[in-house]
C-alpha cells in the first residue's frame, strides 16, 4: 500500500472515528474495539476478522493475562501487542502490556484510548521505546510513517525497521526545529574555533556568524538529498494549505484558484504526482513532505473527487 492511498484511508477513519467519539461521549472500551479499533485495521489492510492475521483476547503462553488484540506476521508468529484502553487512560506509559511483549518476544506494541495512539518498539534486552504518539487527527498526515503497520508488509523486519527509521527520522527533525538556534550558535562556535580561535572582536563574530548562515542556506540546500530534480530547494517554496484554496470559479469542477495569487491554478482530476508538480512549479508546497497526502484528499473531497 502506497502513502497517498494510506493517507486517504486513514483520513477517511478519522473522520469517522472522530464523529463517533463526538456523538458518544462515555465510549467504553468494547466500543472503542468495535468502531474505533477494528475499522483502523481494516484502513491499514488487516482483517480483523481473520485469525490468520489478527487473533482477538490472544493467550501468551507464559501468562495468565490475554492480549486485546495480537496482529500476526505471515508465519503466524505475533509481532504487535494492541492494548484498548478507557477513553481518558494515558496511552503515554506501557504498564504490565511492556512485560507482557518483552516474555513473548513481540517487538511493537500499539496503545489506544480511541482518541489516540502510541506505537512502541520493545528491543530483546533494552528498555521498550516510543516510536510515535499521534492523535487520531493526526493519523492521515503521518501515513508515510506508518507504511510499514499496514498487512502488506505483515510485521516483517523490512515493516519494523521502516518503522523505527521513520520514528527516528521525525524525531531528529523535531529536535532539530525545536533547538535550531542551538544548533546554529553550535556550529558557529565549531567554525570560530576552528578559522579564527581565541578572543573575536563583535565585527570578526558576526563575520563568521554571516558566513556560516550563507553555508547552511545556499550551499548545504544545494546537496542532491535537500534539492529536487528541477533544482528548486523546500526553502525556494512558500508552504500551503488546503484553506488557501477555493473552488476556481470559471474552470472544470475539480480546479481550485490559490487566494493569494489568483494565478495559480490546481487541477485535482490529476494525480497526486501530477498535482505536486503543479505546486511545484508554481512555488508551493505543503509545509511537511508527508502532509501532501492530506493535502491532496482534502481537495479532492473537497471537489466530490475523493471516490474517484
Amino acid at each position: 500500500m502506497e502513502a497517498l492511498d494510506l493517507s486517504r484511508r486513514l483520513s477517511d477513519f478519522s473522520q469517522v472515528a472522530g464523529e463517533v467519539l463526538r456523538d458518544v461521549q462515555e465510549v467504553t472500551e468494547q466500543q472503542i474495539r468495535h468502531w474505533i479499533v477494528n475499522p483502523f485495521l481494516t484502513a491499514l489492510g488487516w482483517d480483523p476478522h481473520d485469525k490468520r492475521q489478527v487473533f482477538l483476547d490472544y493467550h501468551s503462553p507464559k501468562r495468565k493475562e490475554t492480549v486485546d488484540y495480537a496482529l500476526l506476521d505471515a508465519d503466524g508468529k505475533p509481532k504487535l501487542f494492541l492494548d484498548v484502553r478507557e477513553r481518558t487512560a494515558s496511552v503515554t506509559e506501557l504498564g504490565a502490556i511492556g512485560d507482557r511483549a518483552k516474555d513473548s518476544e513481540v517487538p511493537l506494541i500499539l496503545l489506544t484510548n480511541g482518541r489516540a495512539f502510541s506505537l512502541w518498539f520493545v528491543p530483546p534486552t533494552e528498555p521498550a521505546a516510543p516510536l510515535f504518539v499521534l492523535s487520531l487527527e493526526e493519523l492521515a498526515g503521518n501515513a508515510e510513517n506508518l507504511v510499514g503497520l499496514t498487512a502488506e508488509y505483515r510485521l516483517s523486519e523490512s515493516g519494523i525497521g521502516q518503522l523505527r527509521r521513520s520514528a527516528i527520522r521525525l524525531a531528529v527533525l523535531q529536535m532539530l526545529e525545536e533547538n535550531s538556534e542551538k544548533t546554529f550558535d553550535a556550529l558557529v562556535s565549531w567554525v570560530q574555533s576552528e578559522v579564527a580561535p581565541g578572543a573575536l572582536d563583535e565585527t570578526t563574530e558576526q563575520a563568521i556568524r554571516d558566513a556560516t548562515m550563507l553555508w547552511l542556506t545556499e550551499e548545504h540546500l544545494t546537496l542532491p538529498p535537500f534539492t529536487s530534480p528541477d533544482g528548486k530547494r523546500a526553502s525556494d517554496l512558500r508552504a500551503t494549505t488546503p484553506k488557501d484554496w477555493e473552488p476556481f470559479p470559471r474552470g472544470p469542477a475539480g480546479t481550485f484558484q490559490y487566494k493569494y495569487d489568483t494565478a495559480k491554478i490546481l487541477d485535482l482530476r490529476q494525480g497526486a504526482k501530477e498535482v505536486r508538480e503543479q505546486m511545484r512549479s508554481q512555488g508551493l508546497r505543503t509545509p511537511t513532505a508527508t502532509s501532501f497526502g492530506g493535502f491532496y484528499h482534502a481537495l479532492r473531497s473537497r471537489a466530490g473527487l475523493s471516490g474517484k
